[in-house]
């Protein structure tokens, strides 16, 4: 069976696709009171790169603290949050 350049790259869109948009552009640090999906998280709230952000999983978005230095913040992560690193 000989596949058509054409449908060879048909074939190709989906893995190169689910490889690029598995990369996350943030992280969640690890924490035993961590259970939900940090997918939940919107992109423009997501801390820049080398920075961390403690977010609180009952507060709307609007309603986060702002980003800082994720050697200070990881000190202390409240119960009902989580460290998302930048």
């Amino acid at each position: 069976m000989r596949i058509s350049l054409a449908h060879f790259r048909q074939l190709l869109v989906l893995p190169i696709f689910i490889a690029l948009t598995s990369c996350a552009a943030y992280s969640v640090v690890n924490s035993d009171r961590y259970s939900g999906s940090s997918s939940a998280v919107p992109a423009e709230y997501i801390p820049s790169p080398g920075f961390c952000r403690i977010w609180y999983k009952n507060r709307t978005p609007e309603q986060q603290p702002a980003q800082g230095d994720c050697e200070t913040l990881k000190q202390n992560i409240p119960e009902n949050a989580v460290l998302l690193k930048g």
